[in-house]
């Protein structure tokens, strides 16, 4: 079949074809054409490549064409034949190439169209996939909702079927009991034969006919007379004793324990209980009647017989038992008591005896919850004796270790017992074994942690001595440099670097802290902003003359670091150590400053070798500090320089810490008679009247509430009053003799703020979250007491105390505002001892007399006093602990009072605080005895004149 195209083209050339022959027939070209195509041959042009009508092929065969056949004029038909011709051909050539055009057009067409065709069918399956796919997926989420919502049927349907079940056995129980009642009715009383029945009228006509008696219906009269009379008698004996809920509401709580406790009233109600059948299987018969008669106890007075005074949830369930419980039973007895006759049948006991099983099994429960904290308590009161005897074992002057042996062995021996009757003999032992073997461990782990010291590889402990005054032998934080010839500038160079040294407190001081923490050791303290400014300008000059380039200032720097460098590492060593010549003649002053002159000095050699000199004679703490340095050699030389003294700094400090650790033995011992010299000195010299220490002796002695009390209860009564009192702590208020103790009291003033602050919010929380007040939240209180109170918010203590306790939005709302006001009191004392802590590092850093009455930490404002009732009732009740312990006046005594700690804490809520409350014990009781040591010649002159007006 033809192209559409073909036909056209083929059509066109007919029709060219066609008109050609008629122009051709019946007209001749004009004259102009004719004389165009009739030019003489001379006169013609040459034929040229550029002119395409004269080298065309038509005009070329024309020409020749007419003159080889007619040798005469041309021809215009033959010319216009041959252009017709030509234009036939371009003609034939363009429409080819068009076809060839639509060809490959049609080609392309049909490609483009068979590969959209396959895309097409491409998408539109993955189109089709995942529409199938989305329809599985809303059938199967319908699917799930229509089983979980049968599951959700059919598990209501399940249980509404077993509300059912349990309903329908209810109330086929009633039915059976009022059947049985019925039958025992039925039983009890008197039944005529069975005989014809008679009409009306006859009955009535017949005479009464009196029943024939015989043997077991007598027995059975008899019986039932006996029971009766049995009964009646043990229930008037009951009724004598005089106990009913009323008499119990209105008789005070000791005469209500002691009625309960008579031998007759358990008798009584033994007798009772035993004839009605109401003590079952139980093997101790009293205990269950204990249990009975503790019911009016709990209604009657429920806060002093319950731990939370009924307030808990146990215990109101206990109470509502307990209620139901006596109302039956007088119920019970005032029926019995109103059965006149013998042959009426007697009040069914199936209600009461419902009642005492309830009861028991209540209480039972109650029991068991309040057992498991009160042997918790207990266990950690046999722990605390048995930390005491591992403290004392050693101690063996003056017979200390065997009186609080003894004292200790006799309440570990009363606890045990306690323990092995309320837990269990062997549940007892393997509990105390695990705390007891648990609590050793953690001692020893803190005894050696204290203990450990890192010795200096070049500390002689010969070196170490007391003086004769008792004051220890402490090397100068500053060293002293060697006499050497030296300028005035470098000497003041020397002086400036040797400032940046920490500042050791003076003797009187050192001693003091080594009598109160055995393991005092000085620490590297931090830069106060006038050494800041001191370092700063330091590194600025050095850096300002060793980039000025002048030779001068080089060498004046260089020979102050050497000599710096050189005076304190003479002063760690000893001349007989393999180092102190190489030392000496590596730093020698006088070779380096002619190095320095020269030009020759290389700073990288003299750290490198100084690095390897520092690390044969640091402690083995320091290796690493050292290693660093001598690695990292990226810094400047100024950088460097102060890297290097900082580590020598550490290096100092080890030494004489280790100094301190030799000496401690000799300060213990002697240290009270440095101090007590140091201060008569004062009070000779007018530093001090002791005007302050009268006045905290006479406010301690008007607060105790018994007249005629010894001097350690008044010490007790003012030292605990300045830690823990609920207002304002001003310095006036600190005695003389306590000056050096300062800002440690306020150290354990603020732990004890913090301490009340979160207790409070926990016991706050356990209250509206109705949980018990022995509960331990000892998780809850670790993380409360690492806070910060000075940066943290109520909102954060809120979502703490949340994550593990889920609360309702009111009761955290109302925690919330609780913590608000609580938290004020114990930010405000942790940012007076901060203040006074920090005055305290400037004074010392800056080598100046501290007088604590001249700071601004000296007086508090009025946020250091708690105005919430519980957080107050919490620290007067802690301080009046913590004074009964203080205060004990025998060895017995003191191992009671600690012994009763744990449960004490327990009974105000605040049992996570035990090992706090101890601690605090423990310091305030070393503070007493240095201070009792040093300063006991003027309390007996203060106590002696305040007896005798």
């Amino acid at each position: 079949m033809d192209d559409p195209i073909d036909q056209v083209a083929n059509q066109d050339v007919e029709m060219n074809l066609f008109e050609t022959d008629a122009s051709d027939a019946c007209r001749d070209p004009p004259a102009r054409l004719a004389a165009r195509f009739c030019r003489k041959s001379n006169a013609r042009r040459k034929t040229s490549a550029n002119s395409s009508r004269r080298s065309s092929l038509s005009s070329v065969h024309s020409h020749s064409s007419v003159l080889s056949s007619h040798g005469g004029p041309h021809s215009n038909h033959i010319a216009q034949h041959l252009r017709r011709a030509s234009i036939i051909e371009s003609r034939k050539a363009r429409l080819a190439s068009k076809a060839a055009h639509a060809e490959q057009v049609r080609l392309r067409a049909a490609a483009a169209k068979a590969s959209q065709r396959a895309n097409n069918t491409e998408e539109k399956a993955q189109a089709a996939q995942a529409a199938r796919e989305k329809l599985l997926a809303e059938i199967t989420a319908r699917c799930e909702e229509e089983v979980r919502r049968a599951k959700k049927i059919a598990e209501e349907t399940k249980e509404k079927k077993a509300a059912e079940l349990a309903r329908l056995k209810e109330e086929m129980a009633e039915k059976f009991a009022v059947a049985a009642h019925r039958k025992f009715l039925y039983q009890q009383g008197q039944r005529r034969s069975r005989a014809t029945s008679l009409t009306a009228v006859e009955e009535k006509k017949v005479a009464p006919v009196v029943k024939r008696t015989n043997r077991v219906f007598s027995a059975k009269v008899i019986q039932r007379a006996w029971r009766y009379y049995q009964t009646r008698k043990l229930v008037s004996a009951f009724s004598a004793v005089g106990l009913s809920l009323k008499v119990a509401k209105s008789s005070p709580f000791e005469e209500l324990r002691q009625v309960l406790a008579r031998d007759d009233t358990i008798s009584t109600t033994l007798a009772l209980f035993k004839y009605l059948g109401l003590l079952g299987e139980v093997q101790d018969d009293s205990s269950m009647v204990r249990v009975f008669l503790s019911s009016f106890m709990i209604l009657a007075h429920p806060v002093q017989a319950l731990s939370h005074g009924g307030h808990d949830g146990r215990e109101q369930d206990l109470i509502s038992k307990a209620a139901a419980l006596v109302d039956a039973f007088e119920s019970y007895t005032q029926a019995i008591l109103s059965v006149y006759r013998p042959s009426k049948p007697l009040p069914a006991k199936e209600q009461l005896s419902f009642a005492v099983n309830d009861f028991c099994a209540t209480f039972d429960t109650w029991k068991s919850q309040d057992l498991n904290t009160l042997v918790d308590i207990m266990i950690s009161s046999f722990v605390n004796l048995d930390l005491i005897i591992q403290a004392t074992k050693n101690d063996h002057e003056g017979h200390v270790a065997d009186d609080y042996l003894e004292a200790v062995r006799q309440e570990q021996v009363k606890l045990l017992a306690r323990l092995k009757r309320m837990a269990g003999t062997e549940e007892a032992l393997a509990r105390v074994r695990v705390a007891v073997r648990k609590a050793r461990k953690q001692y020893a782990a803190d005894k050696k942690r204290k203990t450990a010291v890192q010795v200096p590889r070049a500390t002689t402990p010969n070196e170490v001595g007391v003086s004769e005054h008792g004051a220890p032998l402490t090397p100068p934080a500053t060293p002293q440099p060697e006499v050497r010839s030296m300028s005035p500038k470098t000497s003041s160079f020397a002086d400036s670097l040797g400032q940046i040294m920490t500042v050791l407190p003076s003797n009187r001081e050192i001693a003091h802290e080594i009598q109160i923490n055995g393991t005092f050791e000085v620490q590297q303290r931090p830069w106060t902003e006038a050494r800041k400014d001191l370092m700063d300008s330091l590194q600025s000059n050095m850096r300002l003359s060793m980039q000025d380039g002048s030779g001068e200032s080089i060498t004046r720097w260089t020979h102050a670091m050497a000599v710096l460098i050189r005076d304190k590492l003479m002063n760690l060593i000893s001349p007989r150590h393999p180092l102190h010549d190489r030392i000496d003649g590596f730093l020698d002053p006088v070779l380096i400053r002619q190095q320095s002159v020269n030009g020759v000095f290389s700073y990288d050699s003299f750290f490198q070798t100084i690095s390897g000199m520092i690390s044969q004679i640091c402690s083995p703490g320091r290796d690493e500090a050292v290693k660093a340095f001598s690695t990292n050699t990226s810094g400047d030389t100024i950088k460097r320089f102060f890297e290097l003294i900082d580590i020598i700094d550490l290096m100092t400090l080890d030494h004489i810490n280790f100094q301190f650790r030799l000496a401690s033995q000799s300060v213990l011992e002697k240290g009270h008679e440095h101090e007590f010299v140091s201060f008569e000195r004062d009070i000779q010299t007018g530093v001090h009247a002791l005007e302050r220490t009268k006045q905290w002796w006479a406010n301690a002695r008007s607060s105790l509430s018994t007249p005629r009390s010894t001097g350690s209860a008044i010490y007790a009564r003012g030292l605990v009053d300045l830690v823990l009192r609920n207002s304002g702590v001003q310095y006036v208020d600190f005695p003389e003799t306590l000056q050096l103790d300062y800002v440690r009291l306020l150290k354990l003033r603020a732990r004890v703020f913090h301490v009340i602050a979160t207790s409070s919010i926990l016991l706050t929380t356990k209250i509206r979250l109705r949980r018990h007040r022995e509960s331990l939240w000892t998780n809850d209180a670790q993380r409360l007491m690492s806070l910060d109170l000075q940066t943290v918010d109520a909102n954060r203590i809120v979502s703490l105390i949340e994550s593990s306790h889920m609360m309702p939005d009111s009761t955290k709302e109302g925690v919330a505002n609780f913590v608000g006001r609580v938290l004020p009191p114990a930010a405000a004392a942790a940012h007076h001892v901060d203040l006074a802590e920090q005055e305290y590092q400037d004074a010392l850093h800056n080598q100046v007399a501290y007088d604590f009455s001249k700071s601004n930490s000296a007086g508090t404002d009025g946020e250091e006093g708690f105005s919430e009732q519980i957080a107050s009732f919490l620290l007067k009740s802690l301080r009046e602990h913590v004074f009964a312990r203080l205060s004990a006046s025998g060895t017995a005594e003191r191992v009671r009072t600690t012994t009763g700690a744990a449960e004490a804490l327990a009974r105000l809520g605040m049992p996570e605080f035990l090992d706090e409350v101890n601690r605090l014990v423990n310091s305030l009781d070393k503070i007493r005895t240095v201070d009792l040591k040093a300063h006991s010649k003027w309390y007996d002159q203060i106590a002696a004149a305040d007896e005798a007006t």
